[in-house]
């Protein structure tokens, strides 16, 4: 079975997130909606994904339990369900940590594309755009200099779009 399975709607999940958080920092109506969703969302498929996993190993756990207890961070500062300071920050910080140091570098490095290598220029370009973006789209936004709104909201839109082009140029048959 695909260890893979809902890698795509899990993306669009990830994608409307980030809308939500352009739309919070924005000002724009819906934005805790759009978050709440998408959180749940990603909570949901995540679970399911790793239901589905047929053989699971530590980092299987760990990378459930970030999504998971993230999800529920969310939803109890979004509710004021109860009030812990930094606890939910804490371990995150701590489960990321240890996710980035045994699998984040190597999830990067080992990285097989597709063999059409304009599609992989265009593929680093549009990251290089993107970043470009969002760090002057944030610094104009932060300083009030004029087009911080529309840098960082055209920022946005190249990261969802790089997230959906990310999934395409991927060489998923010798992962």
């Amino acid at each position: 079975m695909n260890s893979k399975i809902l890698t795509f709607p899990l993306r669009l999940a990830v994608i409307v997130l980030i809308f939500g958080a352009l739309f919070k920092i924005m000002h724009w109506p819906y934005a805790t909606q759009l978050m709440l969703i998408s959180g749940v969302s990603m909570g949901l498929l995540y679970s399911i994904r790793f239901i589905k996993k047929a053989d699971k190993s530590r980092l299987d756990y760990i990378k459930l339990s970030l999504i998971l207890l993230w999800v529920f961070s969310y939803l109890v500062k979004a509710f004021r369900i109860f009030y812990l300071p930094y606890v939910f920050e804490f371990l995150l910080a701590i489960l990321f940590i240890y996710w980035f140091s045994i699998e984040g570098i190597d999830y990067l490095k080992n990285r097989k594309y597709r063999k059409n290598s304009f599609l992989k220029a265009l593929y680093f370009l549009l990251i290089a755009l993107t970043i470009f973006a969002l760090f002057f789209g944030i610094l104009f936004k932060i300083q009030h200099w004029p087009y911080g709104s529309l840098l960082f909201t055209i920022g946005v839109l190249l990261l969802s779009i790089l997230l959906l082009f990310d999934y395409l140029i991927i060489d998923r048959k010798h992962s």
